[in-house]
């Protein structure tokens, strides 16, 4: 779990907020009006993330 947490906090800012912000329950349509940014984006944003994640956690 310490691993998860460190490659979460390690993630860009502009991938993290929208990610954790998934990842606490918010809808994706939630999200882009909080963060004032198009629902494409924020899908982009979090399934980027996403895809950090697994390269950075595949080592374990």
């Amino acid at each position: 779990m310490k691993e998860i947490q460190e490659a979460i906090q390690q993630l860009p800012e502009i991938f993290k907020t929208p990610f954790l912000l998934y990842f606490d329950g918010y809808k994706y349509n939630e999200i882009a009006e909080a963060l004032n940014e198009p629902l494409g984006t924020i899908k982009s944003r979090i399934h980027f993330a996403r895809k950090l994640l697994k390269e950075q956690l595949s080592r374990y």
